[in-house]
Formats: C-alpha cells, structure tokens, sequence
C-alpha cells in the first residue's frame, strides 16, 4: 500500500474518531483498542493492527468501523476472501456506509464479478457523483472489460475531482504553517501538487 493511500484513509479515520466514531456508541474500550489498530496500520505494522482491531470488536461486534479496518487489514495482507466477505457484510447492515461500498466494489471487481460491480457502482454515483474513489473504480472496471474509451473518460472524471481535493491539504498546509512547523506544511504542499498536477496555486 502506498504512502498517499494510507495518508487518504488516516484523514477518514481522524476524522471518524473526532466526531466519536460516526456515533457508533462504541465503549471506551473498544475505542482505545481502536485507536491503537489505526496508529498500528499507519505504521505498516499490520499483525498489531489486526489484533488491536479484533480486540475492538471483542468489545463490541457492532463496532463497525473496526470492523472495515479489520478487511483492510486483511485485504493488504493477501486475505482478500475474507476481506472481501467483511465488506459484503458491512454493505448489507449500512448501505450508506461509502468507504464498505467502495472497497467492497473493489473486491468483487477483482473477483471478476464485473456485472455485480457495476450495478453497485451505478448506485454509489447516484448518491456520490462528488467522490473521485467512485469514478476510479469505472475506470477499473472498464480496464477490465476491455473498455478503454470509459476507462479514459472516469480517468478524466476522477482527475476533475480529485483537484479539488487537493485544496484540503493546501487547508491543512495553512493551518501548520500557522502553528510554525514549516516542515508538516511543506509535506502537505507537496502531496497537494502531486495531486493537482500543478494546476493550482501552491505559493500562494
């Protein structure tokens, strides 16, 4: 797994643990352990990080953020039946759950279950046509299929959003800098050029 993929999923999982886990009314237990599985995974030390997660779950099986950590775990560990099983299941109890929807897709995909991949990728777009995520796995899906002018063209959809993304970490850039650690924010420039392409404003 690669830097920025971990860097994309630490921000969703920050995210979720400031706003007290998606009110998923998990205990204090069960969000240390969880807490622990994330700075685990972060690291790469991903047999801590399953450990940690499946402790979290032992507190509380409807934890279900530890639960999609736990597939990711699996799924970059080579698990990827069983990752794929978690996400299915996951799916199923909350539908509106985007990051089990994505990953789930990505495993039926590389299970070559294209036809179920694309109804669920049709649904996804009709509620998220702002996730640059969705539009990436068109373009797998199209790659697989042989179907390079659709693959071109999510490609260009995913790219168009995905320049916009840049500007949250040009967001946190500003607010490092403001805090004085000019090193964090440099880091957080040069992932936001990587991502635009150098099509928007840095310096500035």
């Amino acid at each position: 797994m690669n830097h920025f993929n971990i860097a994309i999923f630490m921000l969703c999982i920050c995210l979720s643990v400031l706003s007290g886990c998606g009110g998923c009314g998990a205990s204090a237990e069960a969000e240390q352990a969880y807490i622990t599985a994330v700075d685990a995974y972060g690291a790469e030390k991903y047999a801590e990080a399953l450990a940690a997660a499946r402790q979290a779950l032992s507190r509380d099986r409807k934890f279900y953020q530890a639960e999609f950590l736990e597939g990711r775990i699996l799924f970059f560990t080579g698990n990827e039946e069983e990752a794929r099983k978690i996400f299915a299941r996951l799916v199923s109890r909350h539908p509106e759950y985007t990051e089990a929807n994505i990953w789930y897709i990505r495993t039926l995909i590389l299970n070559g279950e294209y036809e179920k991949a694309q109804g669920l990728i049709e649904r996804e777009l009709s509620f998220n046509s702002s996730d640059w995520r969705i539009y990436y796995l068109c373009s797998l899906l199209a790659q697989k299929t042989g179907d390079y002018e659709k693959r071109l063209s999510m490609g260009r959809h995913a790219e168009t959003v995905l320049t916009d993304s840049a500007k949250v970490y040009m967001d946190m850039a500003a607010a490092w800098q403001a805090l004085g650690l000019e090193e964090r924010a440099d880091n957080c420039l040069e992932k936001a050029r990587m991502i635009s392409g150098g099509n928007i404003s840095l310096k500035k």
